[in-house]
């Protein structure tokens, strides 16, 4: 089972963000990494929505383009599920 760990609240200035480790890596173009920075915005446009985005080990972005990303809610854990990792 994929595994995915609580960090640290991020600040990369956009929404509710938090940092996690995870047991698997993630890819986007040709990052690979094992931290990302999950952040949940609420915006006039498309409503309520969680972000997955590659970062380094101590919360720095990677990039913006998104690993994986969720439409309808706020809730970090939701795209992590989605991706087939539990919680710890």
């Amino acid at each position: 089972m994929k595994r995915a760990m609580f960090i640290q609240r991020a600040k990369i200035g956009v929404g509710d963000a938090l940092l996690y480790k995870l047991s698997d890596p993630v890819k986007v173009s040709d990052i690979e990494t094992n931290t990302v920075i999950i952040s949940a915005v609420t915006a006039p446009v498309f409503g309520e929505k969680v972000t997955m985005f590659p970062a380094k080990d101590d919360g720095t972005l990677m990039s913006f383009e998104a690993v994986a990303e969720k439409m309808g809610t706020l809730d970090h854990e939701e795209v992590l599920v989605d991706l087939g990792y539990e919680i710890m």
